[in-house]
């Protein structure tokens, strides 16, 4: 079950195909089926603007909640799918303004779109890069807000992956069995709850991922004030880095 930031409706979904959208006093709004087989995960986008669900079937399902400018309930409407996958996706999620997904899967990689399209008009997310990760259940994911960072839970492990480069960055292994994982709103800590403890850490990757990606918009050609911002995100990057006795790249 979900709230949409907005305050509009409430999202629940089973294991069975019933995605259910309700307003904030339980009255049903829409019924969804996700022709998914059996749902693994359903959310709403931060924006809350799309509901979202993923199962057996190799592909993401995404919706748009529709609401008249007043602020009536209008429809739920396809709005696109991510593909690509061969096998059922365990988990998916969105940057903080839903411009970019990830999904992980049983094929054992995870992959990243770009959703900033205009579906309406027919176009379909692209398709960034994709990455393999240990093949271990349960298994949940999580973006960072900007996007740069994935983190993947794999039995009672965590691994962070670099959407800059595509590759493992760090994996803190034997945390225990993680009921649920999350960013705080600016990406600097990652909450994850484990048994009865909710642990905060800090997201040294995202450091690196921003170090990664300023350096890679440097050799295209910026203003005087845009190569002067990312040559700063890189100097106060690495400085935190070497401060906190953590390798740069």
């Amino acid at each position: 079950m979900e709230i949409a930031c907005n305050g509009r409706f409430i999202m629940t979904c089973g294991k069975t195909n019933d995605l259910i959208i309700w307003d904030l006093k339980g009255e049903v709004l829409a019924t969804v089926d996700t022709y998914l087989g059996t749902t693994h995960m359903a959310k709403i986008s931060p924006c809350g603007r799309f509901i979202a669900a993923s199962g057996f079937t190799p592909d993401v399902k995404v919706w748009e909640v529709g609401f008249t400018k007043s602020g009536e309930f209008k429809q739920v409407t396809t709005a696109f799918n991510l593909g690509g996958h061969s096998s059922g996706v365990y988990d998916f999620d969105f940057n903080a303004d839903s411009s970019f997904m990830a999904s992980v899967s049983k094929d054992g990689t995870y992959r990243l779109y770009d959703t900033k399209v205009e579906f309406e008009k027919g176009e379909d997310p692209h398709f960034l890069l994709s990455g393999t990760w240990e093949n271990v259940t349960p298994t949940k994911m999580v973006m960072s807000p900007n996007g740069q960072v994935l983190v993947i839970t794999h039995g009672p492990s965590l691994s962070f992956y670099s959407t800059i480069s595509g590759k493992l960055d760090t994996t803190i292994e034997d945390i225990g069995f993680v009921s649920c994982l999350t960013f705080d709103a600016s990406g600097e800590y990652l909450l994850v709850a484990v048994d009865r403890f909710i642990r905060i850490i800090r997201n040294i990757p995202g450091y690196r991922a921003a170090i990664e990606s300023a350096k890679r918009k440097l050799e295209q050609r910026q203003t005087s004030a845009t190569k002067e911002r990312l040559e700063k995100i890189i100097a106060n990057s690495t400085k935190f880095l070497e401060s906190m006795g953590e390798r740069i790249l």
